[in-house]
């Protein structure tokens, strides 16, 4: 069993016109964090309108909370995310804006029972407008991308109100 990991599920619908404009914005981090594949800047909701619908309905669901970091990812085949957490902020999220059923999970290993394998893991199937919020200390990670479309993912880093 996973050592305190709680994990909230919502949904979220999924605009399409989010999903271009995330296409749009290409590698902006050139591979330089955990994540292994096109990853836009970190503060997206800072400067891009495109997002407040999502920013909107995510500060309802967490009326005490404020997103402090808005970022996009897409995966292609063989990209991943190495196993990281999001440490320094209250919660972490994971949205699927454009995945489907055979897309490569979000995984939370069992990092107590390590021995045990896949065993203990807490994994997540990715579905379209699903929101996934977690810990920022938990440790997650994706495997290498096996779809041939992009597996395509909104994730951030939020703050309690008062905290940032």
């Amino acid at each position: 069993m996973l050592k305190d990991v709680k994990i909230e599920s919502h949904f979220i619908p999924v605009d399409v016109k989010i999903r271009e404009r995330i296409l749009s914005y290409g590698d902006e981090l050139n591979r330089s964090s955990p994540v292994k594949a096109d990853h836009t800047r970190w503060r997206l909701q800072n400067d891009d309108r495109a997002f407040d619908s999502f920013i909107d309905k995510f500060h309802e669901i967490y009326p005490k909370h404020r997103i402090s970091e808005l970022w996009a990812v897409t995966y292609r085949q063989g990209d991943y995310a190495e196993a990281h957490n999001h440490f320094g902020f209250e919660l972490a999220f994971a949205w699927f804006v454009d995945t489907c059923s055979h897309c490569t999970p979000l995984v939370f290993p069992d990092i107590c029972h390590p021995w045990l394998a896949k065993e203990n893991d807490r994994i997540i199937t990715p579905s379209n407008g699903m929101l996934y919020v977690f810990g920022s200390k938990d440790v997650h990670y994706v495997a290498p991308h096996t779809c041939t479309h992009p597996r395509i993912v909104m994730s951030g880093n939020v703050c309690k109100l008062g905290d940032w």
